[in-house]
């Protein structure tokens, strides 16, 4: 009898790519130009695909093109999201699931599950959605009343998520946007806006597909598309106003964990204490990312909406804080002991790495170095999910 396992689903951060984008073959966004860390689990004998989200979107966006591909079919933004933000209800159409089965019975009457693995902003996309496959959404259902909506809003289909691992992920946002100040903050911002205007608007879309159709970008139209990337832009529905500390705070109010859900999170930190009220960046650290960690690393104030960011904030990575990296502060959290029994809907916090914000998923780092340690994590899960499996006929 063949061993069963469940598929394993990578979901990218911020700026992120997957395997629909030609880009992924050249340049996997797991791994980067050194090699794949999907294609060596695969190697490996296990089942694992690397999800596509818009680089930009919104967590709720995001959350909802990661279900469509999926589970295949059109993107739903929802009735009600849609509206409250300005952008059409409907996005990409992904034609196929990206495997056959999930959340369906299999052969043997056992539901198909998948773990999810997540870097940076992908975990707070995968944590929304594995909300809203449980919980639905309440003013979806109440907007929607003329049998269109989306499973994905109408609850009731928890159970097809094992496992959510998350490398580096802002769970309580990032200050970075804070610490660099408005000028600074909106010339890294309008940068990233002008290359996903670019992309969806020239022939590199089909290289870096941005995922922004429901904003009318990429589309063929008389303008020269600027409108509709300053539409976007101002919205609210961007991953700009989701990964600071206060917008954190706002998705972590609306969304908990599941209880049948093992989480596991990897705090990464590249920085170290140099006076009283400072952290520096290593000398290691990616020279891109040494700016943003000295600005985090002396930032300490109290957002616009009051959430206050103290020395405990200081230690990053170059773009997340450590701390925030740990598990959102909202929900349950215990240290990982590999000795104890591994708790469901509680995080499992998995000691600190030694990194970097790219280092941790192979940007400019030896596959030597970065492939055990999702192994090591595979590994775990698949002990986790042994007795399950298991129980299945077969």
């Amino acid at each position: 009898m063949e061993k069963k396992s469940y598929p394993y689903i990578f979901v990218p951060g911020m700026a992120g790519w997957g395997e629909t984008s030609k880009l992924n073959a050249v340049l996997p966004y797991w791994g980067f130009a050194q090699f794949d860390i999907v294609e060596n689990v695969r190697k490996l004998g296990f089942e694992a695909y690397a999800a596509s989200v818009a680089p930009l979107g919104s967590a709720w966006d995001r959350a909802c093109e990661l279900y469509a591909q999926l589970a295949g079919g059109r993107v739903d933004y929802g009735k009600a999201h849609s509206e409250k933000y300005g952008h059409a209800r409907y996005g990409k159409t992904f034609d196929r699931p990206l495997f056959a089965g999930w959340g369906e019975p299999d052969a043997d009457g056992d539901v198909r599950k998948i773990h999810l693995i997540c870097h940076s902003f992908g975990g707070v996309t995968a944590r929304i959605m594995s909300y809203l496959l449980a919980n639905g959404s309440a003013e979806e259902r109440a907007a929607t009343t003329d049998g269109s909506l989306s499973p994905l809003f109408a609850g009731g289909h928890g159970g097809r998520i094992f496992s959510i691992t998350t490398y580096s992920a802002p769970h309580d946002g990032t200050d970075m946007e804070h610490a660099l100040g408005h000028p600074l903050s909106d010339l890294v911002a309008g940068a990233y806006f002008f290359a996903n205007y670019v992309s969806a608007n020239t022939p590199l879309r089909s290289v870096y597909d941005v995922q922004l159709e429901h904003f009318n970008i990429g589309k063929k139209t008389r303008s020269l598309g600027l409108h509709e990337i300053h539409t976007f832009k101002k919205s609210g529905d961007t991953v700009f106003y989701d990964v600071d500390v206060d917008g954190s705070r706002r998705i972590n109010r609306a969304i908990c964990a599941q209880d049948d859900v093992y989480y596991f999170s990897f705090p990464v930190c590249g920085t170290s204490a140099k006076g009283e009220h400072k952290q520096t960046p290593s000398k290691a650290m990616l020279p891109g990312l040494r700016l943003f960690a000295d600005l985090i690393g002396r930032y300490r104030e109290t957002t616009p909406h009051g959430n206050v960011c103290d020395d405990a904030w200081l230690p990053n990575d170059g773009v997340v804080n450590t701390l925030s990296a740990r598990a959102p502060s909202s929900e349950p959290s215990v240290e990982y002991q590999k000795d104890k029994p591994t708790p469901k809907g509680v995080w499992n916090v998995m000691p600190t790495l030694v990194g970097d914000h790219g280092s941790v998923v192979g940007w400019f780092r030896p596959e030597r170095t970065t492939m055990p340690l999702y192994l090591l994590q595979i590994k775990r899960l698949e002990a986790l999910a042994e007795p399950e499996l298991a129980g299945q006929k077969g």
